[in-house]
């Protein structure tokens, strides 16, 4: 690198330890976690406008390379991701129009990166004839996989191959063996390709917790699935980065958030949690209320389970009542894969090893009742295949109802405890089950977005509903007995 090129860098920058190791980290595909303040952004843009294109210079010759920078939408990317990458790097040239930014290095690499907001899955049709050498997401996980999927098949992608051809022979007078066996076996050349992604703190069931092969410590499970090849993560501690932060940031925003303690869990202390999109539909949810410290013990008594039995991602729920109304959720089911006979079968089984000699009461979703064509002849039903391995019973489909059903148990002492394990569940109740905002209106839907969580929560209101049912049914009997027994010894009392 010559001393004029030199010169263009007039800022200083110093990688605090765990992004000077995502720095060195040789993976094609690699993402920075941590809380807000962390540094991730910084790291991320340096990486992108000086280290990768003087590594690729430098043992290459590519002369040019094309990035692209995408977030969630586009205040968000212009007013942080963009103003970061110019506070560092203000001595390009800005096409506002296009909204690229030019670096062009004195006797060295020449940039061009693209700005691009992506705030829905529809919108990855933007990507599919991009070629670049590599991408920055920002916020990650507000980035539909569709997109990011689609991104990963567009890098390396510049230069061609040719001209990546040309500019290697320019400075090294031949080509690397591995290139030669290529273009030799008529085969074509593997080009560096490079994603970056940057993030606060997924819940564990997002693909960013699984696909990376985590370099550092993470506060949360082991991965469920075995990380994807060449994707390595780095996931920061807490206050990492507090010596560049102004005094008190950290307290200032615990105090600012002492009533959301989740919040500061996943934006303070970097742990997992669960990004927040819409409006929640449990609001007196409180997880170090509603949720247990231990595994739950079965009693030993009655059982209950809730289905969402009427879609294409069934899901179950096992709850017991120790006391009444006072309702604990054992277990969770749930599968995107498994046809209801499949589902129903696999959660059978396993609830006949947790819980052996149990007594059950199932209830589904009335819409399970619902017949279809066979196609051997007649009608059928998801609740008519799944009795052949257990009796479920239609329980209420009053929306309303359902959640008010719910909503009383988190406001009742011991109303609703849930087991640790029950992670989709939970994270259901912190936010991924919410109200979707209807366009950018700030108004909300009156009803819950369909996802990967909604169907645990069906479920819980399908058994919970018919659980309060019962126990009021139960109190009125009761009622209507010491009233009848009020009553006659009334009138015996009268006859004598």
């Amino acid at each position: 690198m010559s001393n004029l090129a030199l010169q263009q860098e007039v800022k200083e920058y110093h990688p605090i330890p765990t992004l000077k190791l995502f720095h060195e980290s040789p993976a094609e595909i690699r993402c920075c976690v941590g809380p807000v303040g962390s540094g991730k952004t910084t790291a991320a843009v340096w990486e992108l406008c000086y280290y990768l294109p003087w590594m690729l210079f430098d043992e290459f010759g590519f002369k040019k390379t094309k990035w692209v920078v995408v977030r969630n939408t586009f205040p968000e990317l212009t007013d942080t991701t963009q103003r970061t990458l110019f506070d560092w790097f203000d001595w390009g040239h800005h096409k506002v129009q296009r909204n690229n930014y030019y670096l062009n290095y004195p006797d060295g690499p020449q940039l061009e990166i693209l700005f691009r907001s992506c705030d829905r899955p529809l919108q990855v049709k933007q990507f599919k004839s991009l070629e670049v050498t590599g991408y920055l997401i920002d916020e990650s996980i507000e980035i539909a996989r569709a997109v990011k999927n689609m991104l990963k098949t567009r890098i390396g992608r510049y230069p061609s191959i040719e001209q990546a051809v040309r500019w290697y022979k320019e400075k090294f007078g031949t080509l690397p063996a591995e290139w030669v066996e290529a273009i030799d076996k008529g085969e074509p050349i593997e080009l560096p390709r490079f994603g970056i992604e940057i993030t606060n703190p997924p819940d564990v069931e997002h693909d960013t917790y699984s696909q990376f092969q985590w370099q550092t410590d993470v506060p949360g499970p082991l991965q469920a699935t075995p990380p994807l090849e060449n994707h390595e993560g780095f996931w920061q501690p807490p206050r990492e980065n507090e010596r560049n932060l102004r005094k008190n940031y950290y307290e200032a925003m615990i105090d600012d958030f002492r009533d959301t303690p989740d919040w500061i869990d996943m934006y303070v202390d970097g742990k997992p949690g669960m990004l927040i999109k819409g409006k929640v539909v449990y609001s007196k949810f409180i997880k170090a209320v509603h949720v247990a410290k231990e595994p739950l013990i079965w009693s030993k008594g009655p059982l209950y389970r809730g289905w969402d039995n009427s879609g294409n991602s069934p899901a179950c729920v096992v709850v017991q009542e120790p006391n009444t109304m006072e309702i604990q959720v054992l277990h969770e089911f749930h599968s995107d894969k498994l046809g209801i006979v499949d589902f129903t079968e696999m959660v059978v089984a396993e609830c006949n090893q947790l819980y052996p000699d149990a007594k059950w009461m199932d209830w589904a979703d009335p819409a399970g009742e619902n017949q279809y064509s066979k196609r051997e002849g007649g009608f059928t039903s998801n609740a008519q295949l799944m009795r052949e391995t257990c009796r479920v019973i239609p329980s209420d489909n009053n929306w309303e109802a359902r959640k008010e059903g719910v909503n009383r148990s988190l406001g009742r002492i011991n109303g609703l405890l849930i087991d640790p394990g029950c992670i989709r569940l939970i994270n259901g109740f912190v936010g991924g089950y919410h109200y979707p905002e209807i366009g950018n209106t700030g108004v909300f839907s009156d009803k819950p977005e369909k996802n990967r969580f909604s169907h645990c929560h069906d479920a819980l209101q399908y058994v919970i509903l018919k659980l309060i049912q019962s126990t009021r049914a139960n109190e009125k009997n009761a009622l209507n007995e010491h009233l009848r027994e009020q009553y006659i010894n009334q009138r015996d009392a009268a006859a004598v």
